[in-house]
């Protein structure tokens, strides 16, 4: 079974796979922003940077324990060799 692709019907294609890529940033860069925020009210010489960090580490740990690990499956698609384009 030949497959050729369907914007220049060439046949020089192959089949490509990748592994979808999981993000825990939305909770860890939310931890550092409010950690940056707490430590520029507190009349202490704490750096913004340092409740920054902190609060991206504590976020990411949070995080991990709330979200339940996900079973990522990898994306197959074909990728045209003369054109340069993906298709499934």
């Amino acid at each position: 079974m030949n497959i050729t692709c369907p914007y220049c019907y060439s046949e020089n294609v192959s089949r490509e796979t990748t592994q979808p890529s999981g993000g825990n940033s939305f909770s860890s860069m939310a931890g550092a922003g409010i950690g940056a925020t707490i430590s520029k009210s507190f009349p202490t010489p704490l750096s913004p940077l340092l409740g920054g960090l902190a609060g991206a580490v504590i976020g990411g740990l949070i995080d991990s324990f709330i979200q339940p690990p996900r079973q990522q499956q990898p994306v197959s698609y074909f990728h045209c060799h003369n054109c340069q384009r993906n298709f499934n």
